[in-house]
């Protein structure tokens, strides 16, 4: 059974602060590392921690804000000049692959230039990953619902597809939120996991202590720190603890690590 912890990229919100970076987490099973979210500077983030470069096996995006996928284009890059053979595997919103394999080749990353394949796969809900004893199952979330309209308007052929990820290796459960609309949307996502990594952007403590106050969860990760908490983010445990949440709760910095 494979060493399983947590890295935090990078912990901010949309608004990047002098203390954190745009949304990137790291799931590591053993030598084998599993991102989810890219925000920038996610490639930076490798460098200067030396992560070998096959570590990383696959990419998996919630959704198509630039504050998760801004960090993905440099980070194949930053792949490409190092040498890396291994083909990666990229789970992108499956109505987001066509203009995201455009918006690679628009940056000259065309699959044959990179020096490994970059394997483009679309995100739909279920199991959606399954390999060397991980599994990543999708979940539809409401985070972009309030841009259907918009996309349906504008005849984009797109209505805001957004997720969050639950992962399952050697009988471990970790759930990471993504962004979400709403909290009352992780209260399903979060029953009988290990460790649920959750935003702190859209909502506050007191009702995402509200959405949990129904399941036992053991280990909570308060990560996307929207830049207005920031300079009391040390209060943030206390607050859930004080509107009933019973777990442990740990209030991401970028670097942070858990173990899960």
């Amino acid at each position: 059974m494979a060493d399983m912890r947590v890295t935090i990229f990078g912990s901010a919100a949309g608004f990047p602060t002098k203390e954190r970076r745009n949304t990137a987490i790291g799931l590591w099973r053993g030598d084998a590392l599993y991102l989810f979210d890219a925000g920038e500077p996610v490639a930076a983030q490798f460098a200067v921690r030396e992560i070998p470069l096959e570590a990383l096996r696959a990419v998996f995006i919630t959704h198509t804000h630039i504050d998760h996928l801004g960090g993905l284009p440099m980070l194949l890059q930053w792949l490409q000049l190092n040498g890396r053979k291994e083909p990666l595997s990229l789970f992108i919103p499956a109505e987001a692959v066509s203009s995201f394999r455009d918006f690679l080749e628009l940056c000259f990353l065309y699959p044959d230039l990179l020096g490994f394949d970059r394997e483009l796969r679309p995100v739909a809900p279920g199991k959606v990953f399954d390999r060397d004893g991980v599994t990543v199952e999708a979940f539809s979330n409401r985070h972009l619902a309030g841009q259907a309209d918009r996309l349906r308007r504008e005849g984009k052929g797109r209505t805001g597809q957004s997720f969050s990820y639950l992962i399952t290796a050697d009988g471990k459960r970790v759930v990471f939120s993504g962004d979400l609309a709403q909290a009352s949307e992780i209260t399903a996502l979060a029953k009988r996991v290990d460790l649920a990594i959750v935003e702190m952007a859209h909502f506050t403590p007191e009702e995402l202590a509200a959405a949990l106050a129904s399941i036992e969860l053991p280990r909570l990760v308060l990560t996307h720190i929207i830049h207005t908490l920031e300079p009391e983010d040390k209060k943030l445990p206390a607050r859930l603890k004080a509107a009933g949440f019973g777990g442990k709760v740990t209030v991401a910095r970028d670097g942070t690590e858990v173990e899960v």
